[in-house]
């Protein structure tokens, strides 16, 4: 028997032992979810019965009803189950699974339309040159009030409040306890600079998962904020003058099970310098994937812990790149960049070609900053709004970084996102202010 092959037949699941399973367990209804362009989940809630056939063959689903997916005359399409990503909701009783999908085009290969099968082909590629990418992400994000369709804080905490208040001890806590239960884990959580603002670690894993992991959690705490009639928001700045939320993001990258980043001196590693000189040197053009709304551009403003300067440095919170530098230790990069409005399937796949990009060219970046980088003149900037990253992107190489079909209607979605708020508001009188439309667009949907 060639070597291996046991592993590969006890690591198939047959569909029908997981309906058993499930249904032993005391499921009740099965939530098959796909990703639709802008990184939300689309799902519908079946009974587990009925959802036998679903998980043997596949959900069948009208792909033109979904944004970027299809046009009319070429809608039916199929997404089948990927058993290696399901959450229970533990918050919900454990009566409902979440089953995360794969589509497939009318030929029945994986549609590159589909967010997840960009990041999952990546990845594939990376694994036959035995190269590897662990990250692990810090979703910051602001539980408050909603009053009208506009929020208002729910308290007046600082970071690392120490006191007990209501919100760590009720919703803060139940979020724990349900990432725990779900088998995220966490590492940390605190409460952030801004009032009403905390921080949850999702410890680093495969970023196929890190990705699925995000979209659960966003679920479940907005379900679990709900409860205490609040509002878990992942709007990147939903308050002008204080902090907006970023999903700084923690790379690694392995090859032949060793961590090329891992550093022996107190600086980084030949292929970490790469890597970074590859992500800076894309940082533009990659902007839409990794802060890709309207209100992204509001929070890339200076003072405010968000990167504006296209630079890096040794624990330097201010630069685009952050070099964790815990005792002096090297062995990961801190991309501060992203949001937590990205989609982090095509996001994640961004980053990871930027940084090989990188690694393969030997590129170079500048010299890592001491300086507040707020501060530095003569530097690169990130894109000033939402129309311009779109146009940085769209002529950039990083384009060929998605499948064509996928940039094209990415490109298209986001110049009309763009266009929508302009044909509302003048970008130059509104830049300082978070507008109704923002709101009513981002505050629960982002």
């Amino acid at each position: 028997m060639p070597q291996g092959s046991v592993k590969e037949t006890l690591s198939k699941m047959d569909p029908l032992d997981v309906w058993r399973i499930l249904k032993s367990a005391g499921v009740k209804y099965v939530k098959p979810i796909l990703i639709d362009i802008h990184g939300r989940p689309r799902a519908e809630l079946m009974p587990i019965d009925a959802a036998k056939d679903i998980l043997t063959d596949g959900m069948p689903f009208d792909g033109s009803s979904i944004q970027a997916y299809a046009t009319v005359n070429k809608s039916d399409f199929v997404a089948l189950p990927d058993f290696r990503s399901m959450f229970i909701e533990s918050w919900n009783s454990s009566k409902i699974v979440d089953v995360f999908l794969s589509v497939l085009d009318d030929s029945g290969k994986p549609n590159v339309l589909d967010p997840r099968n960009v990041l999952m082909q990546t990845l594939e590629e990376l694994a036959a040159e035995d190269t590897y990418v662990k990250m692990g992400v810090e979703v910051e994000f602001f539980i408050i009030k909603e009053n009208g369709g506009k929020p208002e804080l729910a308290d007046d905490g600082l970071y690392f409040e120490g006191r007990n208040n209501s919100m760590l001890l009720n919703p803060i806590s139940k979020i724990l306890e349900n990432l725990e239960a779900l088998g995220i884990g966490w590492s940390k959580v605190h409460h952030e600079v801004a009032p009403s603002q905390y921080e949850i670690n999702i410890p680093v894993n495969d970023p196929l998962k890190i990705a699925d992991m995000i979209v659960v959690y966003k679920l479940m705490a907005r379900d679990v904020a709900s409860e205490f009639n609040l509002v878990s928001t992942f709007m990147p700045k939903p308050f002008w003058g204080i902090n907006g939320s970023g999903a700084h993001t923690h790379i690694s990258i392995w090859r032949d099970g060793v961590n090329l980043f891992q550093s022996n001196t107190e600086e980084v590693t030949e292929q970490c310098r790469y890597a970074i000189g590859g992500i800076l040197k894309f940082a533009k053009a990659i902007s839409v994937l990794v802060a890709p709304t309207v209100n992204s551009y509001k929070r890339l403003v200076p003072h405010h812990e968000a990167p504006t300067r296209i630079v890096w440095g040794y624990a330097n919170r201010s630069a685009m790149i952050r070099i964790p530098y815990y005792n002096r230790r090297v062995n990961r990069i801190e991309y501060r960049h992203p949001d937590p409005s990205m989609n982090p399937y095509l996001a994640f796949t961004a980053m990871i070609k930027a940084a090989i990009y990188g690694i393969k060219n030997k590129i170079e970046p500048p010299a890592p900053i001491t300086d507040i980088a707020y501060d530095l003149k003569g530097v690169a900037e990130t894109p000033v709004n939402l129309g311009e990253a779109v146009e940085e992107f769209a002529k950039s190489e990083a384009f060929s970084f998605l499948p064509s079909e996928t940039a094209k209607a990415y490109v298209n979605v986001k110049n009309q996102e763009w266009g929508e708020y302009l044909s509302v508001y003048n970008w130059k009188e509104t830049w300082n202010v978070i507008t109704p439309w923002e709101y009513e667009r981002y505050l629960k949907a982002a």
